[in-house]
């Protein structure tokens, strides 16, 4: 396993090698000490380190981009207030009884446009939402 050695070079600035292994560095070691004279000697073993790489993507909103088509604000219909109502006798409730809506057959087809998945601007397809704003 390959080892470095750091210390300070002869003008001051900071120096390493590397060597192959730690018997090579504990011998380094020992020359600077004993024959430089340095006493500032650290040694440091160079192994391997594993890396995993995923893949990170980044949305980012152009500075002019057009803003003007998402509503600021969203309009929200007033709820309905329910007004108590004096209790009718059973007949008269079936005459103010209102007239059954038209069975859907009856309705008027409308013409078939293609389903957007989520609102997200792109067709159902097969292709399934995310769900996160369904």
């Amino acid at each position: 396993m390959e080892h470095v050695v750091f210390f300070p070079a002869p003008d001051g600035a900071p120096a390493f090698r590397r060597v192959p292994d730690l018997e090579q560095a504990v011998r380094l070691v020992e020359h600077l000490r004993n024959v430089e004279g340095v006493n500032e000697v650290s040694c440091h073993a160079l192994t391997v380190v594993p890396l995993a790489f995923r893949a990170y993507y980044r949305v980012e909103v152009p500075a002019a981009a057009d803003h003007a088509a998402v509503p600021a604000v969203v309009e929200v219909p007033a709820q309905p207030v329910v007004e108590e109502v004096p209790a009718v006798e059973p007949q008269a409730a079936a005459e103010l009884a209102p007239a059954p809506e038209p069975a859907v057959e009856d309705a008027p087809q409308l013409a078939q446009e293609p389903v957007l998945a989520g609102s997200n601007g792109h067709a159902h397809d097969g292709a399934k939402s995310l769900g996160f704003f369904a």
